[in-house]
């Protein structure tokens, strides 16, 4: 859509807040576009303009699901093994602290449940949340590496095994947890990181 006005994109944050309470409360499938106009107060005509598509609404708070999760750590190009360890520690305590809040979980079951029937709802999940944690600890790892301090083979596959653990919590202690959502205490997280570390080659390093 490009650049949105300041008051496009408060219109548009609008709509996008009346569909996600109205898909969180009765469902992807049982929400009409009718619905979506009554709550956030808009014209059809406008909230066509906007979102031409239920889909589209969908990908929309997709999309502020990614934009929500933590950034590649500041520091990228990690040259000794500690601070390795700091960015990865860091950058897991962000993600779980991001996802492990109880309106994230509450919108990760709802886009889980609808990428059962809806296909392209499934490649937009992969993209928004294990596409981009990948991405990030990827582009660590190659810092790392540009840096001398790591020998990589190959690192996406080592960086599933890093968010793999890591989003465990997440799925296991909030997406199909019957009780509210807590994220990992720092000390599990560590030994995570920990354990992770001693997959990776440091064989040039003391």
């Amino acid at each position: 859509m490009g650049t949105l006005s300041p008051r496009a994109e408060a219109k548009r944050r609008q709509i996008t807040d009346a569909a996600r309470g109205l898909f969180l409360s009765h469902g992807f499938a049982r929400t009409s576009m009718d619905a979506v106009t009554a709550a956030a107060g808009v014209s059809k005509q406008t909230l066509y303009t906007y979102f031409p598509s239920k889909t589209d609404l969908l990908r929309a708070i997709l999309a502020e699901l990614e934009a929500n999760l933590p950034q590649p750590p500041a520091l990228v190009r990690p040259a000794t093994r500690e601070e390795l360890r700091a960015s990865l520690l860091g950058f897991a305590e962000r993600v779980t602290d991001s996802l492990m809040r109880p309106e994230m979980i509450a919108v990760l079951r709802l886009v889980v449940g609808e990428a059962v029937h809806l296909p392209d709802v499934r490649s937009m999940l992969v993209e928004a949340l294990p596409g981009a944690l990948l991405a990030r600890s990827v582009a660590l790892l190659r810092g790392a590496e540009a840096n001398g301090l790591l020998t990589l083979d190959r690192p996406e596959i080592g960086a599933r095994l890093f968010v793999g653990g890591v989003m465990s919590y997440v799925m296991f202690g909030g997406l199909l947890s019957n009780e509210p959502p807590v994220a990992p205490d720092r000390d599990s997280l560590q030994w995570l990181v920990d354990h992770y570390l001693r997959t990776l080659d440091f064989s040039d390093q003391p």
